[in-house]
């Protein structure tokens, strides 16, 4: 597992046969991916792994940290593409006719889904199964 780890797939893919080839190709990949210095914002060059440590730690806490933003400058310079009206009908729950137009626009021998039927069986028994098809595809969809 070690020396399928540092060497890269296609050897691993192509099954070279543990050779001094493979080894010294695997060993030369580790040379060149390693970090030997980081340098800070101040540019600051460190070598050791404590100071490594701590750069790379401090780069990362920086990074992640919360800063003070104002969302609403950059807000208002968006343009609304979304009217009223068209927001109200994106919004607005979903009705039994747009469930059954979804599944009678699929073709009835198409793939199955998870639990393994497929358009045609919900097609055929819509009658008997419309209400749980639509409670669950509301409830997933609102979750």
């Amino acid at each position: 597992m070690y020396w399928r780890q540092r060497a890269k797939t296609h050897w691993y893919r192509d099954g070279d046969l543990n050779t001094k080839f493979f080894h010294g190709t695997a060993t030369s990949r580790k040379k060149v991916n390693q970090i030997l210095s980081l340098e800070t914002n101040e540019v600051i060059r460190t070598t050791d792994d404590a100071g490594m440590r701590f750069v790379a730690k401090s780069y990362f806490e920086e990074l992640f940290e919360g800063h003070e933003s104002v969302r609403s400058l950059v807000i208002n310079l968006l343009n609304q593409v979304i009217d009223n009206e068209d927001n109200i009908q994106l919004t607005a729950p979903f009705c039994r006719a747009e469930f059954k137009e979804a599944m009678f626009s699929m073709q009835p021998d198409k793939c199955s889904g998870p639990e393994g039927f497929n358009p045609g069986f919900y097609q055929h028994f819509w009658s008997t199964c419309s209400d749980d098809i639509i409670n669950e595809c509301c409830q997933w969809m609102n979750e």
